[in-house]
């Protein structure tokens, strides 16, 4: 009898320390904390790009704490689960003192409200889970496969506007989606206007230019690599050289303090960093090695979401309306 005891007030005290105000506040406080530290650095990036901002030490430093990648590290969710708990536990305690005290329209709705907090976060941990965000990058005329494989998106054409000074007033994309080897879905999106097909959500994310480099080395062997601005360097394998490109126009007019008008890249140009401006098709001789561009083409940044959980978050939403409603128009 001792120990069922012992185990019914260690269950209690768990019980009371879940449905504790000041215990949710902490979790809360904790959760700001972590999610503040997602936002200063960055995510989801290129092993480069953190070996560039904080050097080798805190770039395997923050990669072992899964810091690059924080909103899918274990700890993160942990945090989350002992929230979406002490949520469960007070809002269980302000139901049963309801229906014991029998209390009018007016407290339900506070019930009302506070339980829409639980709904709503479940809404987003239930579409982090089963649902995914995710980018990609298509080439004018190239296809890319959707995640899961049952389609593909391609992109037919690109328009960027821009004003005066060369400043991008609006970029869009032309997609088709093909299935079967034929178009069944075809829209031109912008930056709040995606295409949504079979659950996914394909958004306007960015745009750039992709580019060819050539190298040529000590020996004469020539290599073709790939480039984009800010993206992973080109490497020339045999010596280990990288060249990292800064930024890319889509014609000479840069050059000459003229804005961008047009983003067809008739003359592209390549900014490699230590080395200089890369034209198209004129090579450039740099110590032991000679660069040339050998084209360019735009593309488009997707951002690709699949969240089945934006309905349990949307019925959140209205639990919490009928709740606030109800404390606003109700007497007590």
């Amino acid at each position: 009898m001792k120990n069922v005891l012992s185990t019914q007030q260690l269950l209690e005290r768990i019980w009371s320390l879940f449905s504790s105000n000041v215990f949710a506040v902490v979790l809360l406080v904790i959760l700001a904390a972590v999610s503040l530290l997602g936002t200063v650095i960055p995510q989801r990036e290129a092993p480069e790009v953190y070996l560039k901002l904080y050097g080798e030490v805190f770039s395997r430093f923050f990669g072992f704490l899964n810091l690059t990648n924080l909103y899918a590290a274990p700890f993160f969710y942990i945090i989350l689960g002992l929230l979406g708990l002490s949520l469960f536990a007070c809002s269980c305690n302000r139901l049963i003192k309801l229906l014991k005290e029998k209390d009018g329209l007016y407290h339900w709705g506070s019930f009302f409200s506070h339980l829409s907090v639980l709904v709503i976060y479940l809404g987003v941990i239930y579409g982090g889970v089963a649902g995914f965000s995710g980018y990609a990058q298509i080439e004018k005329g190239k296809d890319f496969l959707a995640p899961g494989g049952l389609f593909s998106v391609r992109l037919n054409d690109f328009n960027a506007k821009f004003d005066a000074q060369g400043r991008p007033l609006a970029y869009t994309s032309d997609l088709s989606v093909r299935e079967n080897g034929r178009e069944v879905l075809r829209k031109t999106i912008s930056v709040n206007d995606p295409l949504s097909y079979k659950g996914l959500k394909f958004y306007q994310s960015s745009y750039g230019l992709t580019g060819w480099l050539e190298i040529r080395g000590p020996g004469g062997k020539i290599e073709r690599s790939q480039i984009s601005k800010d993206a992973c360097c080109a490497y020339y394998t045999p010596t280990g050289q990288r060249f990292h490109v800064v930024e890319m126009f889509p014609d000479l007019h840069v050059l000459h303090g003229r804005p961008i008008e047009n983003y067809e890249p008739n003359e592209p140009l390549a900014m490699i960093e230590n080395i200089g401006w890369l034209v198209k098709g004129k090579p450039l001789k740099w110590g032991k090695y000679t660069l040339k561009l050998l084209g360019a083409a735009e593309y488009t940044g997707l951002q690709v979401k699949k969240d089945p959980g934006v309905w349990v978050v949307y019925l959140g939403f209205l639990l919490l309306t009928v709740g606030v409603g109800m404390m606003l128009y109700v007497k007590h």
